[in-house]
């Protein structure tokens, strides 16, 4: 027998060719709309699933294209938080006054005839730190231009069992927003447990390498891991860049700072 959610990632490879959206970070009791622009003329109907780690997808929402109500299922149908914008060229989900369990990856599906296409792929990380979690970074590191560093993040944690995904965001200045740099999955077999002084957690060590080393590389380096339903963010890694006696003194008269 076909797993279907084996079967349903697999459809997705071959027949989505831009589900490459960033991932969407969001708080508790924002409202947020995931995107979902189409350009086929064809497309009549519309879907929306809703795919958490180790799950089966489940079809959030069903629609006509020249319909602007939304037919609802499982535990989606009745419930005020979700509802579908379903306007000429888009397609896009709402969810209102979101919850940690919001947590997934959610697919836009279009459809006509027999064929179905996944439109967009979004993935949804709700932040909700809980006490018994922890995610450390080293705060500063000093290194010089040309040079290789690792930056380096640990999560420790008491309940949490299974794989995670791992987002490496910086933060270039107070006049930029943080920007999504590497992302990438982990597996259980990435991590320990240990005992100290009767605290009995579970760690997990992630790292990313950068080299050749410029200037533009300083920022502020955060860690984030996405588990359990839970966006666990690091306190952040400040990385400084010194630059060689000779560029520091090309800068300066480029600058025309004597």
């Amino acid at each position: 027998m076909i797993n279907f959610g084996v079967f349903f990632l697999l459809l997705i490879g071959l027949t989505a060719t831009h589900l490459n959206n960033p991932p969407v970070f969001a708080k508790p009791g924002e409202t947020i709309h995931l995107p979902c622009v189409y350009q086929s003329q064809i497309a009549m109907h519309f879907s929306w699933y809703k795919h958490e780690p180790g799950q089966n997808p489940r079809l959030i929402s069903t629609s006509y294209k020249y319909d602007h109500n939304a037919r609802f299922y499982h535990n989606f149908e009745n419930n005020s938080r979700f509802s579908v914008l379903n306007e000429k060229g888009v397609h896009h989900l709402v969810i209102r006054n979101i919850q940690i369990s919001d947590s997934a990856t959610y697919y836009c599906g279009s459809a006509y005839s027999n064929v179905m296409e996944f439109v967009e792929c979004t993935e949804l990380i709700v932040e909700g730190l809980k006490s018994y979690t922890v995610v450390k970074q080293h705060s500063f590191i000093e290194s010089q231009s040309g040079d290789s560093v690792n930056l380096m993040c640990t999560l420790l944690n008491q309940n949490c069992v299974g794989n995670h995904s791992v987002y490496w965001l910086i933060h270039e200045s107070e006049e930029s927003h943080p920007r999504v740099i590497w992302a990438h999955g982990t597996s259980i077999d990435q991590c320990d447990w240990i005992s100290e002084a009767g605290f009995t957690a579970r760690r997990c060590v992630y790292s990313v390498s950068k080299k050749e080393l410029s200037l533009s590389d300083a920022g502020t380096y955060y860690c984030a891991v996405a588990a359990c339903g839970e966006m666990l963010l690091g306190n952040g890694t400040k990385l400084d860049i010194i630059a060689p006696l000779e560029e520091r003194d090309l800068l300066l008269k480029l600058t025309g700072v004597q």
